[in-house]
């Protein structure tokens, strides 16, 4: 249906030529900014209306009586099943800190959930496929799990802003809007939430979306392919950490990237490269770094950087060997 709109569109209305940098571009970005904006919305909503019957108190109470190594799993289950709001991982990693869970617990939420979510999965794998789209959750998974369990252990902690420390054990009430209470709502005022939070969520993301979709279309129309085939190949030892570095200024989510990361590899970027910079494009970027500031002191902010933009190159040379 939205290839079919997207022909009709550009091909038959605006008369581009398919054989055209123009006509290839502009047929990119229809074909993708429609079907991604669908995707987003019908998802949000229904993502949104299961998670009205969860409970963040009862995840918490659940999760401390697990061994610790699979209470880090557990939370990053959780991160990777979360919305890509902003409101959704930092003050959530907030609320979790202050309300007693175990700082490596919460890390390993805050590290999964960027990179990770139930609609860029599913954008994912209709772009690369389900083999490389799964072998990206089960190391973003992993990544959360070890990253927070190893930050434990070392001790970073102790680098958290110190008001944290005097509210730990205390609830501070700090959830986000899309995490209501929804006890007593009957199913049509939670679909009726639903919506209304999907709609909310789709006008403060949906011009990055198209933004980033646009990027990825000038890419395919115009960037020649020996660029990347050039600088971003797996025999090019340097491309992995410096397609890391390179992620670190941007400032996107999961789903805006995956138009870009798809350009990439169909540019002859190797899959491994192109992965990992989406990862430090979502995972580490400088707006988050400021946000986290209020939380972090930034002896924990540089730890964190460093250990991540570590991962990510060793994830990267991982995956240009298995791809």
């Amino acid at each position: 249906m939205f290839l079919n709109f997207a022909n009709w569109l550009i091909y038959g209305i605006l008369g581009f030529s398919a054989n055209t940098k123009i006509g290839s571009a502009l047929h990119f970005f229809v074909y993708d900014v429609i079907k991604i904006l669908f995707l987003l919305f019908t998802i949000i909503t229904l993502i949104a209306f299961l998670r009205s019957y969860s409970n963040n108190a009862k995840f918490k109470a659940y999760i401390e009586k697990q061994p610790r190594l699979l209470a880090h799993f557990m939370a990053a289950i959780f991160g990777a099943i979360t919305p890509f709001c902003s409101c959704s991982s930092i003050p959530v990693f907030i609320g979790f800190v202050e309300s007693g869970l175990p700082f490596g617990v919460a890390m390993s939420f805050l590290i999964t959930s960027p990179m990770i979510n139930e609609i860029a999965i599913v954008v994912l794998a209709g772009v690369v496929g389900l083999k490389i789209t799964t072998i990206y959750l089960v190391t973003g998974i992993l990544v959360g799990t070890l990253g927070g369990y190893i930050m434990e252990k070392l001790g970073f902690k102790k680098y958290l802003q110190d008001y944290l420390f005097k509210l730990e054990g205390h609830s501070a009430g700090t959830t986000c809007s899309c995490a209501k209470d929804m006890t007593n709502y009957t199913v049509k005022e939670r679909l009726a939430n639903s919506i209304n939070y999907a709609i909310d969520l789709f006008r403060k993301i949906f011009l990055f979306v198209i933004l980033g979709v646009a990027v990825g279309a000038f890419l395919h129309g115009y960037v020649p392919q020996e660029f990347f085939m050039k600088y971003m190949q797996s025999n090019n030892l340097l491309a992995v950490p410096l397609a890391v570095i390179c992620g670190i200024p941007l400032y996107s989510d999961a789903t805006t990237i995956i138009p870009i990361a798809q350009v990439l590899i169909q540019k002859g970027c190797a899959t491994g490269t192109v992965l990992v910079f989406m990862m430090a494009v979502v995972g580490l970027s400088l707006p988050e770094m400021i946000i986290l500031s209020r939380v972090m002191k930034k002896e924990l902010i540089i730890r964190y950087c460093i250990f991540m933009a570590i991962t990510f190159t060793l994830v990267g040379y991982f995956y240009n060997i298995i791809f």
